[in-house]
């Protein structure tokens, strides 16, 4: 998966999370629960972050053959962060378009 992708699933941990806990305020049965799932959603995300935040600068940049823009493709296979064009790693080490 593009790491862009893992940064937006965490951005979702996070604000799902934080809106969990607020809907606590509207039940005061409900707030333990509700404070301790959204805890757990904002800890999610907060993981995520430290899992792949610090992954993209160390990654080689390429330029995609389709927009012509530079990306970081992470694994054997992956797509272009702005056009989304499958990509796949040659045994070389060069990225090429993807076709399945």
């Amino acid at each position: 998966m593009n790491v862009n992708r893992w940064r937006n699933l965490a951005l979702v941990f996070l604000f799902a999370g934080f809106f969990v806990m607020y809907l606590g305020v509207y039940s005061k049965r409900l707030l333990p629960y509700l404070t301790i799932a959204g805890g757990i959603g904002v800890l999610a995300g907060i993981l995520l972050y430290f899992r792949f935040g610090p992954v993209n600068p160390s990654i080689r940049t390429i330029q995609c053959p389709r927009c012509g823009r530079d990306t970081r493709p992470t694994g054997q296979y992956d797509a272009c962060a702005h056009c989304g064009l499958p990509l796949q790693r040659t045994p070389s080490g060069t990225y090429e378009p993807y076709v399945k």
